[in-house]
């Protein structure tokens, strides 16, 4: 079993310097935030000192006041997780979005907007499914502002329950220390004893709002009615990765055109020969992937699972594999731009499985699409399924899946002979070319597989690049 790295945050209380104490001078302590082995999130540097510490100081009243007050998009809302792939590129800027509303969005995820009068890392935390992504960055340097200055930066994924569980105990450890001090009425407090009351069902209309990127108190009250809806018409998991991916005033007519995408695909039908072949197949990895006690990273799931079907296909590392052979693909357009929600597929339509998107698509990123189609005839258990932008475990592993499969590691690998080198942007372009497949696809095998530590050069043989169609199977 995969394990992913432990998240803990620790503090140690000062004594308040004025009695009686308010909410702030009650709450005054040293911060630690570590995950796993990574330098702390709260390392500081104090130029004038000449120091390094592991922790932060300040008042833990504000931090434990941003939990709560958006405790569900903590939980729920992936949307943020764009920014981080448009920010890949060693995120100059830090890991708040500055752009209008994104920026909202950004201070409900961004560990600085806590705020307060206090300088907290420059850290975002974005839930995925079962895991929660966090990433953190140094300060400026020079420094916007004198004094002391964060110094540490990371990008990894922990439990998402293991981090709830954090979380929690921050705000609970704040609730206490402001009862011991006699300290009553705050914010903070109503939030949190409202929080607690909360029964299954309201806790899950939060949840679904918070997909939307929404705030569930202030904000989903317009859309409440279609966000009902949505949750009893669509199973899951397809309700959620509509949740994630489709914008909150277009609620009801993205419901209507997964209808039509329905009756477009023919439901009834039997799912093709080979598909069942390539099931049982990955039945290991699909359920290593569905179940709920396994951390596994999505991605390199994907990867594995897009080897066997190379494999099985019998389509070498160096060669073109073609993303129609196995399916249907239909267009059924909308009138207006949605890149949320992409796709709808079934492994069951009429004479087989069969891929609705919304939009017609140019080749390479119509192949990435029918590539991540495939990934989920494989490892859904339902036979239905959702295309979306969302960032979230179960849209990784297809991610994943599509891009080893369009453009396999090794082979990308052989075709350069050896990236460590010089990788000029021509060599991405003609390997893109070559595969059929985006020139982002092959920068990301770069950037995530071939130049990773682990990647063997050693088992990389250069081959001579050919395309082949494999006949499609019949049943």
């Amino acid at each position: 079993m995969s394990t992913l790295p432990d998240v803990a945050f620790t503090w140690k209380w000062h004594e308040p310097s004025t009695v009686p104490a308010d909410e702030l001078t009650a709450t005054w302590a040293d911060l630690e935030i570590t995950v796993g082995s990574e330098t702390p999130l709260t390392t500081v540097e104090d130029p004038v000192a000449g120091t390094v510490r592991p922790y932060t100081t300040g008042s833990l009243y504000p931090l434990a006041e941003w939990i709560a007050f958006h405790w569900w998009s903590l939980q729920a809302d992936a949307r943020p997780g764009t920014q981080i792939s448009q920010l890949r590129f060693a995120y100059r800027n830090g890991v708040g979005d500055q752009r209008g509303s994104w920026w909202v969005r950004s201070r409900r995820h961004t560990l600085r907007a806590a705020g307060g009068g206090f300088r907290w890392p420059d850290a975002m935390i974005v839930p995925e499914g079962r895991q929660t992504r966090i990433v953190w960055m140094p300060d400026n340097v020079p420094a916007r502002r004198p004094g002391p200055r964060h110094t540490a930066r990371g990008n990894t994924v922990v439990g998402a329950a293991a981090l709830t569980a954090a979380l929690r105990g921050v705000v609970e450890a704040v609730v206490a220390r402001l009862a011991d001090w006699g300290i009553t009425g705050t914010p903070l407090q109503r939030e949190w004893a409202e929080l607690a009351a909360t029964d299954p069902a309201e806790a899950a209309f939060c949840r679904a709002a918070a997909r939307l990127g929404l705030d569930p108190y202030t904000e989903a009250g317009p859309y409440a009615a279609d966000i009902v809806r949505t949750v009893r018409e669509l199973p899951e998991p397809m309700a959620t990765d509509f949740l994630n991916g489709v914008a909150p005033q277009r609620l009801a007519d993205r419901l209507r055109w997964v209808e039509r995408a329905r009756e477009v695909a023919g439901q009834g039908g039997q799912a093709h020969p080979a598909i069942t072949e390539l099931r049982e197949l990955s039945a290991d990895i699909r359920a290593t992937f569905q179940a709920p006690d396994r951390l596994d990273n999505a991605w390199h799931l994907g990867y594995e699972l897009a080897r066997r079907v190379r494999a099985w296909a019998g389509v070498e590392a160096t060669e073109r594999f073609e993303t129609d052979t196995l399916l249907t693909h239909h267009v059924e357009p909308v009138p207006y731009v949605d890149r949320g929600l992409v796709a709808y597929g079934t492994r069951t339509g009429a004479g087989g499985p069969v891929l609705v998107s919304n939009r017609t698509f140019t080749e390479r990123p119509r192949r990435f699409l029918e590539a991540r189609a495939l990934c989920h005839f494989l490892f859904e258990h339902g036979p239905e399924f959702l295309i979306a932008a969302a960032h979230t475990h179960r849209q990784h592993i297809a991610r994943g899946f599509a891009l080893e499969l369009l453009a396999p590691a090794r082979g990308v690998a052989a075709r350069l002979g050896d990236p460590r080198a010089l990788v000029t942007a021509e060599d991405v372009e003609q390997i893109a070319e070559d595969y059929g497949a985006g020139t982002i696809v092959v920068e990301h095998q770069l950037d995530n597989q071939l130049l990773a530590q682990d990647f063997r050069w050693e088992a990389v043989v250069p081959t001579v690049f050919r395309t082949v169609r494999y006949p499609k199977a019949t049943g």
